[in-house]
């Protein structure tokens, strides 16, 4: 079981608007399921304001979702990020979501109803609804996982119809004449700082922040340079059709690719130079089939 917790889990690339439209979409599925069924007891409880006070609580679900989207998680980057994201980390995200969503609920509870809720009532009502939503949550996780990893984990066998240009593992440089090289100037925010190289030479282009960093060939080995400069700018630089954008910070160069491994994350695309690894978002993933 702790080995499965630990499987990389799809992280997920939501822009801010999408994160926004999830946390609303969440508080609204548990304002119409409390109002139109009423559940444990709730159909029972007579008052004239009933409906804004069910909705109320869908109204906490989006707040708290609210706050560990942009508030919990942007603070602490290292923690969620995509590289160590997992199955384990995804469990715990809905569990510290249902624990924030309990607490929230038991505080509004008490003032809007003037309830008397002692620490052991309100212990045992957050128990269970932590017992309450683990079981759905770790379900959810669980087959999701399942779903990404059969879909990415397929054999892919890499197939150029050019000859391959690159390094070796030596980092010896190997590569035939080619009159017809094709050079790109990859220029800056500026318009002052740039960098020339041909297509062949590259291997991909990072994000950084505002910088990104562009890893090339050059006299047989592997280097890399800063340009401050969004990898959207630097895209619309670049005329090669197998030069593409495979993930949000990673431009990427077909022609350099060896090797194709998937997980549930999505897949990896492995270069000619050694340990280099890229990542292909699953919304670029038709990007695997013209290396088939």
């Amino acid at each position: 079981m702790l080995k499965i917790l630990q499987q990389p889990y799809p992280f997920g690339e939501k822009s801010n608007t999408k994160l926004l439209l999830q946390s609303l979409g969440e508080g609204t599925f548990i304002a119409l399921f409390l109002i139109l069924f009423q559940p444990l007891g709730v159909s029972d409880w007579h008052d004239p304001n009933k409906v804004w006070y069910l909705a109320c609580y869908g109204l906490i679900t989006t707040l708290c979702g609210l706050v560990l989207r942009f508030g919990i998680f942007k603070s602490f980057p290292k923690y969620h990020n995509e590289t160590t994201w997992n199955v384990g980390k995804e469990i715990l995200s809905i569990l510290l979501l249902i624990l924030m969503i309990t607490v929230v609920n038991v505080f509004f509870s008490r003032i809007a109803f003037n309830l008397n809720i002692s620490l052991k009532s309100f212990f045992w009502m957050l128990i269970g609804v932590m017992i309450i939503g683990i079981f759905p949550a770790t379900f959810g996780v669980m087959l999701n996982y399942i779903i990404q990893l059969k879909k990415y984990n397929q054999p892919i066998v890499v197939h150029h119809h050019a000859p391959e240009i690159g390094l070796n593992e030596n980092n010896i440089e190997n590569k035939a004449p080619n009159n017809d090289v094709v050079r790109l100037k990859l220029i800056a925010e500026n318009d002052r700082d740039s960098i020339e190289l041909s297509t062949e030479s590259l291997y991909f282009i990072e994000s950084s922040d505002n910088y990104s960093t562009i890893y090339y060939e050059k006299q047989g080995k592997l280097q890399k340079e800063l340009l401050r400069s969004s990898l959207t700018r630097l895209e619309s630089q670049i005329p090669s059709e197998n030069i593409v954008r495979c993930h949000r910070s990673f431009i990427v160069n077909l022609d350099k690719v060896e090797k194709v491994t998937g997980n549930a994350q999505g897949y990896k695309l492995h270069l000619e130079a050694p340990e280099l690894l890229v990542p292909v978002a699953r919304k670029y993933s038709e990007i695997v089939e013209r290396l088939k």
